[in-house]
């Protein structure tokens, strides 16, 4: 192989390398004219950059889900490198983690009740307060969830009787939502999904709607879901309002 062959390849690898980290960078946007964008393009026109893009997200612990409008979204393999931590949030004790987790089902469950939804690019809503409304009618089916301890539905139903037991608004002296609430709860899991680059503040249309990004769609869709996120799914989908 000559040297400009190899040089070729370097400069290859240097911009898959260099599109991977506008991809980490989870509030980096492909504007047009940027650098991100150009990589971008090249990503989804180029069959041989593609390789070596997805080659090295492998190598990485990283999955590419997909190229949308709002930018390349990786998945990282649990145990990798990028593996997302709840320690990466705050210190949670065990019943914290309990509902941050069914929060995070509630909200999947909320804004993609049926699998057509994942092919859905149409930004969606979800308001706080009825994340938790729809989390309060779902106790009785996350509670029966059938399975032994320590599995899936184990925790889901450990959740719900948590979640159950929560207030739903507790206080500060402020005026803010208190720790030990469960909108306090969505509030932070919501959060976390902004940093996350998995969801935006829609303060235009309310102090508490966010949206949610393709980011958020892609991980979902490419979860293994799990029979207490299915079972939300079927409760939101066939229940009142499923469509709003």
């Amino acid at each position: 192989m000559g040297s400009s062959s190899v040089a070729a390849d370097l400069t290859e690898v240097r911009a898959a390398a260099e599109l991977l980290g506008f991809g980490l960078q989870r509030r980096s946007r492909p504007v047009e004219g940027g650098d991100y964008r150009a990589l971008l393009d090249r990503y989804r026109s180029e069959l041989r950059f593609r390789d070596v893009v997805d080659t090295m997200a492998e190598g990485l612990g990283l999955e590419v889900l997909g190229t949308p409008r709002s930018g390349l979204v990786l998945a990282p393999e649990p145990g990798g490198p990028f593996a997302t931590r709840l320690t990466d949030f705050r210190a949670m004790d065990q019943a914290e983690r309990l509902v941050f987790g069914l929060v995070l089902i509630g909200i999947a469950a909320y804004a993609y009740p049926q699998d057509v939804d994942f092919d859905d690019p149409e930004t969606k809503l979800v308001d706080l307060v009825k994340v938790d409304e729809f989390l309060r009618s779902a106790i009785d089916t996350l509670r029966a969830q059938e399975g032994g301890e320590g599995t899936p539905e184990e925790r889901a139903r450990a959740a719900a009787e948590v979640y159950a037991d929560m207030p739903q608004l507790i206080t500060t002296q402020t005026g803010r939502r208190g720790r030990g609430c469960t909108l306090k709860a969505i509030e932070d899991a919501l959060g976390w999904l902004v940093d996350q680059g998995a969801a935006r503040e829609a303060t235009s249309l309310g102090p508490d709607v966010y949206q949610l990004t393709d980011r958020f769609r892609l991980l979902v869709a490419d979860s293994a879901g799990g029979a207490a996120l299915d079972a939300l799914r079927a409760l939101r989908s066939g229940g009142p309002g499923a469509a709003a």
